[in-house]
């Protein structure tokens, strides 16, 4: 088509449009052709259409909204129709029912394939999130499982810790009274030693045997001569020189003498050494006497 002729269908329908007062608004509502496309064939710009199908589709279309016959406009302008077939994959009618021509809306496409995608995409998260939450449970389970373990162990230990630490305790408080109690007897017994005469295993020499009386402090010295098996001849004098007693001692008989503290020895001289029994301070002395004349001698000190 010559370029004289395009510009003559332009002038000529957008004329048309302008008598009836439609706008290209009004003309795109009843041919459902994109706007710009109405607006490229008002300005004879033909090569902003899609091929040469269209420039006779379009046109055709535009003319019969605005009142023109179209075979007797495409004649008049030599529009004749191209050889080719038409491209048809390039043609669709949006969502607002407008045919538009060219690829594809990409924002479109896209909106179709994330709605056909959205059914994976839900279950898939939905997936995800049973994941998630079974592994949690089990997570918490077991550790919960552990805890109670540990804490069962520890409860235990605790348990044989007090039961040891209380039988130690125990152990501990029997151990520390007995030794009180064998402290405080041995103390007593110390004591109650203290308070008693010691006597030593007797010394014999010749006809006489010695003693060592170790006397607590303030305590009396009491000797006691006693006649058993018959009557006993007795002669008793102290250190100083004092005949404390001199006689017989009867059988069954106590002779008893309270030696002052200066008193430091005792001399006994006896004459019947079998028939006398001698006591000093409730100590029985063994004379171990081998003849009948017989020496008994007692040292006397202080504790």
């Amino acid at each position: 088509m010559a370029d004289m002729g395009q510009k003559g269908i332009g002038e000529e329908l957008q004329a048309a449009r302008i008598d009836k007062g439609l706008t290209l608004d009004d003309v795109q509502a009843q041919t459902k052709i994109q706007k710009r496309y109405l607006q490229a064939i008002e300005n004879n710009q033909f090569d902003q259409l899609p091929g040469k199908f269209y420039e006779r589709a379009f046109t055709r279309q535009y003319a019969a909204a605005v009142g023109i016959d179209a075979d007797d406009l495409l004649e008049r302008y030599d529009l004749v129709a191209p050889a080719e077939n038409p491209n048809m994959e390039q043609v669709r009618v949006d969502e607002d029912n407008v045919t538009r021509v060219g690829m594809r809306s990409e924002e479109n496409l896209q909106k179709k394939q994330l709605v056909n995608a959205m059914p994976k995409i839900i279950m898939g998260v939905v997936a995800l999130a049973v994941v998630i939450v079974v592994w949690a449970l089990v997570a918490n389970f077991a550790g919960h499982s552990k805890s109670s373990t540990e804490d069962s162990h520890v409860s235990i230990s605790s348990s044989s810790v007090a039961n040891s630490s209380s039988k130690q305790s125990s152990d501990s408080s029997n151990e520390k009274s007995s030794s009180s109690e064998d402290k405080k007897k041995s103390e007593d017994k110390k004591k109650s030693d203290n308070k008693k005469t010691e006597i030593s295993e007797p010394a014999i020499a010749g006809t006489t045997t010695t003693f060592e009386a170790k006397v607590p402090a303030d305590t009396d010295r009491k000797l006691t001569l006693t006649g058993q098996n018959g009557d006993s001849w007795v002669l008793v004098k102290s250190n100083t020189g004092v005949v404390l007693y001199s006689g017989t001692v009867k059988s069954g008989v106590n002779q008893e003498f309270n030696l002052n503290s200066d008193v430091t020895s005792v001399n006994i001289q006896t004459g019947n050494a079998n028939n006398l029994k001698v006591n000093f301070n409730d100590n029985d002395l063994n004379l171990s006497n081998t003849t009948l004349v017989w020496h008994a001698l007692i040292n006397i000190t202080q504790k």
